[in-house]
């Protein structure tokens, strides 16, 4: 997936949150879905919702759930306060996944202790004039 995504343009809202991963993931079983999805905390029932009736960070879950276990996966991901609106258990979720996540990763973030726990490599702090601090 190229471009600008945001989570309406991964998920298709009539699809369950399997259904939309499945799509992504065509060779992936569903033993190996439900085990991606239950990092992202849609464990069980949970991961049959229908991506149309999930809350604002369920969504951004599901989609960089779906994002990271796509065939081929994206080589960057460009996020913009990812925290926003999840709660600590997503955000402890979301840190894991993105550690382990294989790719290039650009984060703008206020969230230090998330940032930090991402083990990033380089970071820029933009206060009136960009300021290289490696590391924060």
């Amino acid at each position: 997936m190229s471009g600008t995504c945001r989570s309406a343009d991964i998920l298709d809202p009539g699809l369950t949150v399997v259904q939309n991963v499945a799509r992504s993931a065509p060779t992936a079983t569903e033993n190996q879905i439900r085990a991606q999805l239950a990092r992202f905390l849609f464990r069980g029932r949970r991961a049959d919702q229908r991506a149309g009736t999930l809350s604002g960070g369920e969504l951004f879950r599901a989609a960089l759930a779906t994002l990271l276990f796509a065939e081929p996966a994206p080589q960057l991901l460009l996020l913009d306060e990812p925290t926003n609106n999840l709660d600590m258990a997503s955000v402890r979720q979301l840190s894991g996944a993105l550690r382990s996540y294989q790719g290039a990763l650009l984060v703008a973030s206020h969230d230090v202790p998330f940032l930090r726990g991402l083990g990033l490599t380089r970071w820029l702090r933009i206060e009136g004039e960009l300021a290289d601090i490696d590391p924060l």
